[in-house]
């Protein structure tokens, strides 16, 4: 089993992803924006700045964003001496691709910035409004630390687009919690602009948990971010200062006496999840395959090309999802919708019951403890903590056994052995 420090680095590759419109969500205290969500993703809170970007072009271990590519921040972006039309950044894709991240994260909604490349007209609008300023006039440090925060919020290394909450002590994000967004991943901080580039995260305390490709706690082949407070537990308490009461839980005003951006996340609806036993690290999977309702849980070892051990999980409620099993379209079950100890997972056809609603509550360490709704006290459990193939996955009051926890990862995210 990775640890869980393996777990957390996640990197940059180059931004394939395209861009799509602008929509917003407020907070109806402060007209504040929080969210950040793909285009893809339906939410009547949902803001188009899409979680896809997973390259800074020109950010290297040499040159930061302030170099020869065409970007600098001591003039404003619609100036040509503040982001030149035959610069890299502009002349390339990728580079164009960057330059919408951070024309997003810097300007608010309504605000373009316009650009002719090679007889070619590229218009970038604004939707976060973290530092307006840079429209017309200087990017000084705490704008660079800002729009350097946000940006890194956005990277998934994966290239796909996940929604995301936003929190931060910018009055132009503000603060404040979402029940659609209940876990904490993470919390960005440093400066791209600057020579080497600064790219820091720490981990949030749900940073474990509604898991997506790309981000914190999948793992990565590569990673420029570096967490400094990794010779700790690597979770941003170590260093960062929260924002005052009623705000405390929210987030983080700085990390390192630099601006923060902190991340929350869910599990994403269009993924599919992988689910591990703690004790004998097999996968919950339908039994055979089979696609009939009533087919019993049990655990096997992880097969790739299985799709019986994958599952999508959509929230119905706060705290509460429903599982959907990738191959036969039914959800986990209980038999007959019992709470006794010993009641047998199935998989069933959608019938809006409670019986079929799922709470995944973090033990602290990384992995859960997986509640059916109706009966909280009790979790999904391998009985007499059996390392074999083909045990099915009951119901039994928790105690806390290894074998009553779980770790819920994206497909392909494969994990060996039990710990």
């Amino acid at each position: 089993m990775a640890s869980l420090s393996d777990r957390l680095p996640i990197g940059l590759a180059l931004l394939t992803s395209v861009l799509g419109g602008a929509c917003g969500a407020t907070d109806p205290g402060t007209g504040a924006i929080h969210e950040s969500e793909a285009a893809a993703t339906s939410s009547i809170n949902g803001l188009n700045s899409i979680n896809g970007l997973n390259s800074i072009n020109g950010l290297n271990s040499i040159n930061g964003l302030n170099s020869i590519n065409g970007l600098n921040s001591i003039n404003g972006l619609n100036s040509i001496n503040g982001l030149s039309p035959s610069g890299a950044l502009m002349t390339s894709a990728d580079g164009r691709s960057t330059v919408s991240y951070l024309v997003r994260c810097a300007l608010p909604a309504g605000h373009t910035i316009t650009k002719v490349v090679a007889g070619t007209t590229y218009t970038f609008p604004g939707q976060l409004g973290l530092a307006p300023e840079w429209e017309t006039g200087a990017c000084g440090d705490a704008c660079q630390q800002y729009i350097s925060a946000c940006v890194l919020a956005h990277v998934n290394a994966s290239g796909q687009h996940v929604a995301l909450w936003l929190d931060s002590d910018n009055p132009a994000v503000g603060w404040g919690r979402s029940t659609d967004y209940p876990y904490q991943e993470g919390s960005f901080f440093g400066n791209i602009f600057s020579s080497p580039p600064k790219a820091y995260f720490c981990n949030g305390r749900d940073s474990d948990v509604g898991l997506v490709p790309g981000r914190l706690g999948v793992v990565s082949s590569s990673s420029i971010y570096q967490n400094p407070f990794s010779s700790g537990t690597g979770f941003c308490t170590d260093g960062c200062t929260a924002p005052p009461v009623p705000y405390n839980q929210d987030g983080f005003t700085s990390c390192k006496g630099m601006h923060v951006v902190t991340v929350w996340r869910n599990f994403d609806p269009n993924i599919e999840y992988t689910i591990y036993n703690r004790k004998s690290g097999l996968v919950m999977n339908i039994v055979g395959g089979s696609t009939a309702k009533s087919a019993k849980v049990a655990q096997n070892g992880y097969d790739a090309n299985n799709a019986s051990m994958r599952w999508r999980i959509s929230q119905i409620s706060p705290k509460n999802y429903k599982f959907m099993n990738a191959q036969s379209g039914l959800y986990l079950d209980l038999v007959g919708g019992s709470v006794a100890n010993g009641t047998a997972l199935i998989q069933s056809a959608d019938a809006g019951a409670a019986k079929q609603l799922w709470m995944v509550t973090p033990t602290g360490d990384g992995y859960y403890k997986f509640s059916p709704s109706i009966n909280t006290g009790a979790s999904l459990t391998i009985p007499g903590g059996s390392s074999a193939a083909g045990v099915v996955v009951q119901e039994y009051g928790w105690t806390g056994g290894a074998e009553q926890q779980w770790i819920i990862r994206p497909h392909h995210q494969n994990l060996v052995g039990g710990n």
